[in-house]
């Protein structure tokens, strides 16, 4: 719905409130509770039920085509294969995403009853949203900075390498709920689209959410596997699609269970030695080098996940060059109902 916004007594805006600050600040006697209804935030959606319900009118009639060419006996292509599982996908989507007002881009205001706030969360907004302003740019800043600490060879890679790297990170940490559940950013203007408050209920030290999400991704490429016995023009084709599909599939299962060891055995077996080593190396070159190596060792799946997506969307439209002559014939549905 875009969330709530805190501006001062002269309506400047300060932050987007996560619910935690919200309550403080409504325990303090900072703010008045905002008074917002249901139906208003629907109002704030640009999306209805009808237009909801025709791309889920399309959507499963694909579905119904592709299972139907199945049960025939009919060609189904690579192409079709791919379409299927996008189909699949924005289903799961629409179904989680279909009381969530669409495209909202403004919060509800909320405003201080003093000019100042005692809040330290909300003077950390004010003087970090101050210092934004009085930057001659946001991307000298980081580097800037980066430089200062680490000089001047850190700060390259870093602005080059890793800034890219977190752009990816990022979004994906703080739609899993992983940053607290606060806004990281100060400069947005309202809730993110993909934000995710913090869960208390964990299962191996993840959300519940993260596993409906790894289940979605893992779902989305296990359909990549039904052309594995397709007929393609030449081997190396077949088996490019094969080994997109076994990275897209087992890709992101992969880090988790390396994560979920390394943090088990970290805490429970190295958890004094490793905290001495990083008190050793924190204030020296080897720190940010370090940091830049895990940096790495994560990316370097991601790399290749977005890589096999890539080879997924561009092969099926290269594979059309050769297409069987049972991909050309046309679905009768005359022979799916009993004849009078």
């Amino acid at each position: 719905m875009g969330g709530f916004s805190l501006h001062d007594a002269d309506k400047s805006f300060l932050r987007v409130l996560d619910e935690e600050t919200l309550e403080e600040l409504y325990r303090a006697g900072q703010i008045e509770w905002p008074n917002i209804t249901k139906k208003e935030i629907q109002d704030r959606s640009k999306a209805d039920i009808f237009s909801k319900g025709i791309v889920l009118i399309q959507m499963m009639w694909f579905v119904v085509q592709c299972i139907s060419r199945f049960a025939t006996k009919l060609t189904v292509t690579e192409l079709e294969v791919v379409t299927l599982a996008f189909a699949v996908l924005n289903g799961i989507t629409y179904w989680l995403w279909w009381d969530k007002p669409s495209d909202v881009r403004c919060a509800v205001p909320i405003y201080l009853k003093s000019a100042e706030s005692s809040n330290p969360k909300v003077s950390k907004a004010r003087q970090q949203r101050d210092t934004s302003r009085s930057s001659p740019s946001n991307f000298l800043a980081p580097f800037e900075r980066k430089r200062d600490e680490h000089g001047l060879f850190f700060a390259i890679v870093y602005t080059l390498l890793w800034a890219p790297i977190k752009v990816v990170l990022n979004p994906l940490s703080f739609m899993m709920g992983r940053d607290g559940g606060e806004i990281p950013d100060n400069h947005v203007t309202r809730v993110p689209t993909f934000y995710s408050p913090v869960e208390e209920a964990e299962v191996l030290g993840f959300a519940p959410s993260f596993w409906t999400m790894i289940g979605v991704v893992v779902l989305f490429g296990a359909i990549h596997f039904i052309p594995w016995s397709f007929t393609f023009p030449n081997a190396s084709e077949r088996w490019l699609w094969r080994a997109s599909a076994i990275l897209i599939t087992g890709g992101p299962l992969l880090p988790m269970f390396l994560g979920i060891i390394a943090e088990w055995a970290l805490a429970s077996i190295l958890s004094s030695f490793w905290d001495s080593i990083v008190d050793s190396i924190e204030d020296s070159i080897l720190y940010p080098i370090l940091k830049l190596f895990l940096g790495f060792m994560i990316f370097i799946p991601i790399a290749a996940y977005i890589g096999s997506r890539m080879i997924l969307l561009i092969l099926p439209l290269m594979l059309l060059r050769n297409l069987p002559p049972a991909a050309l014939q046309e679905l009768k549905w005359s022979e799916f109902f009993p004849h009078i």
